[in-house]
């Protein structure tokens, strides 16, 4: 089998929302697991019902709810879907240098498997 990706996989179910750039369309859901490199992600509704369709390639945005001491802070990230099926999706990062708080909150997730980021 040929193995594409270039960040370790860890299994995380965290709540997130996707944002499809084109349509402006909302899908709420959580990751299955998370990467320096994207997530697959868990949408609450189907990504392939007739006025949901999503392809593959489509540009869209990633929003995480961070808690930080009891507040909750929006992390935005630029990506690209790599697969869809039913109401599931790979989702690849397309910003090429992450800022350091998209780096420092990225590494804590994969650390604690959570959107608590204190």
């Amino acid at each position: 089998m040929d193995e594409r990706r270039k960040n370790l996989r860890i299994a995380a179910r965290i709540p997130c929302d996707l944002l499809i750039a084109p349509t402006g369309k909302h899908f709420s859901g959580f990751t299955k697991n998370i990467s320096f490199g994207g997530v697959e992600f868990e949408a609450s509704e189907s990504l392939t019902r007739t006025g949901n369709v999503v392809a593959s390639g489509t540009p869209a945005i990633l929003t995480f709810l961070l808690r930080r001491m009891g507040v909750l802070q929006e992390l935005k990230f630029p990506c690209r879907l790599r697969f869809v099926a039913a109401n599931r999706a790979g989702i690849e990062f397309t910003v090429s240098h992450p800022t350091p708080e998209q780096r420092a909150a990225l590494q804590t997730m994969l650390e604690t498997r959570s959107n608590r980021v204190d």
